[in-house]
């Protein structure tokens, strides 16, 4: 199963940041509490309420409602969060993993807490704006594959949590 991968996979990594913000275009699915969810994201969230969720290349191009990419740029999940995380301080504490799956159900790469590069916290008006970015580059000539992508962000000064997962499918 590894070598399978190794011959369709040539990097991949994460990455966190927080307080920009782009209005997303596309079909959305309006959840029960409002949310706006876009890119067939699955997603789920207690204690704190979610606006949008949307996935941006790097460049702040939307990725297509089907989620097909070349992936050739990294990929950000947006989080636009309305309310629900615990400041103490002024800060507020949040954590977040993410975890890249193949089809066969390798794991590729996961990280435990992309946020533990901000140890004094972050200001509550960048807590409502989350983006993780996955970026994984395909070989040259590789088969078509589908990857997984699992995320959780959690307050750790509450309970409160957003998760979730979408799937990326190479063109």
């Amino acid at each position: 199963m590894l070598i399978c991968t190794t011959l369709i996979l040539q990097s991949c990594e994460f990455n966190c940041s927080v307080g920009k913000k782009e209005d997303p275009k596309g079909t959305a699915v309006v959840k029960e509490d409002g949310a706006r969810i876009y890119n067939s994201i699955d997603l789920q969230a207690s204690g704190v309420k979610v606006d949008k969720a949307y996935l941006l290349f790097n460049d702040n191009a939307r990725v297509p409602d089907d989620n097909f990419v070349d992936f050739k740029k990294p990929i950000e999940l947006v989080l636009l969060i309305d309310s629900g995380w615990t400041a103490k301080e002024g800060k507020v504490m949040l954590g977040a993993s993410e975890t890249i799956t193949a089809e066969n159900g390798q794991v590729i790469l996961q990280e435990d807490d992309l946020f533990n590069k901000y140890p004094d916290g972050l200001t509550a008006a960048d807590a409502k704006i989350i983006y993780l970015s996955a970026t994984l580059h395909l070989k040259e000539n590789a088969a078509p594959a589908t990857f997984t992508v699992s995320f959780r962000v959690w307050d750790k000064n509450g309970n409160a949590f957003v998760q979730g997962s979408y799937k990326l499918y190479s063109k």
